[in-house]
């Protein structure tokens, strides 16, 4: 019976880099996350290359990644939320307008295509929450009225993020159809209604 498994094997050692690594940062009066990406790069193909097959850490990563948002949720309170909902909606549209806008009028400049802007002006707009919400726990500042308003920015973002796919995906037919708009506009309903 073969008890070696090198799927086992690429998960602890990542796993003992990133505590390592974000031990190191904390210590340095810096956020751990740091610590996390440093390992990543590290380990990665770009650093020592010890872990080069993506795939073996895919399922770490996932469950990492799934663990940390849970918690999230469970430190989310909705009431929280509804008092800068409005701030929250009007700076999400905001950003995601300017990213949008800098990316299209970048476009002819850099030479990029349609798509290509439309792209990156919606990878911009978006933070990562659980970057974010680990940072302002790090510094304490997750139930002060700015660590509120970001938090409420963090979720107009993530429920942003769908529309945004279903007009990126509409682009790939090089028309936004009349369907395609109703689809983002019944997504936006719905998930205010969730």
């Amino acid at each position: 019976m073969d008890l070696h498994h090198p799927e086992l094997t690429y998960a602890a050692i990542v796993a003992l880099a990133a505590v390592l690594c974000g031990g190191l940062m904390t210590r340095l009066k810096q956020p751990a996350i740091v610590g996390y990406i440093l390992a990543g790069v590290v380990l990665g193909p770009s650093g020592f290359g010890l872990v080069s097959n993506r795939d073996a850490v895919a399922t770490l990563a996932e469950f990492g990644v799934l663990m940390l948002l849970f918690v999230i949720g469970m430190k989310l309170d909705i009431s929280r939320f509804l008092t800068v909902w409005k701030t929250a909606v009007f700076t999400t549209l905001l950003q995601i307008a300017g990213s949008i806008g800098t990316a299209l009028a970048l476009r002819h400049a850099l030479g990029w295509s349609l798509g290509l802007a439309m792209v990156l002006g919606c990878a911009v707009a978006v933070s990562s929450t659980a970057v974010v919400i680990k940072v302002l726990e790090a510094s304490d500042e997750l139930d002060t009225p700015v660590g509120r308003t970001t938090l409420g920015i963090l979720i107009a973002q993530d429920m942003a993020v769908v529309p945004m796919m279903l007009v990126l995906e509409s682009m790939q037919t090089k028309a936004l159809l009349p369907a395609d708009m109703a689809r983002v506009v019944l997504s936006v309903l719905f998930l205010a209604l969730l």
